[in-house]
């Protein structure tokens, strides 16, 4: 097999699950200024990208007592997109 055909074009890409999806581009503008992102990797650490566009790091198992915390809430990681990193260091360091 050459190369070539080891390698996926764009329109093979939007049938990976995770891959890139315009989709996502137009969910981020339409809540630009009103939520953070949330981006997981294999392990779960989080980076989170807050409202503001600060951006932190927080453990699996942190990430795991802020989810915790707002729990009730039915989706607690739409709720704690909407919170600043510095709030969220807070909350985690009360717990």
């Amino acid at each position: 097999m050459s190369e070539k055909e080891k390698k996926l074009n764009d329109e093979q890409m939007e049938e990976i699950s995770g891959g890139h999806h315009h989709h996502h581009d137009h969910e981020r503008e339409k809540y630009e200024g009103q939520h953070g992102w949330i981006t997981k990797d294999a392990f779960g650490n989080v980076t989170f990208t807050d409202k503001t566009g600060n951006v932190g790091t927080f453990s699996a198992a942190d990430w795991q007592k802020l989810c915790s915390q707002w729990a009730y809430t039915g989706n607690p990681e739409f709720y704690i997109s909407t919170i600043d990193n510095s709030e969220l260091r807070g909350v985690l360091a009360g717990l």
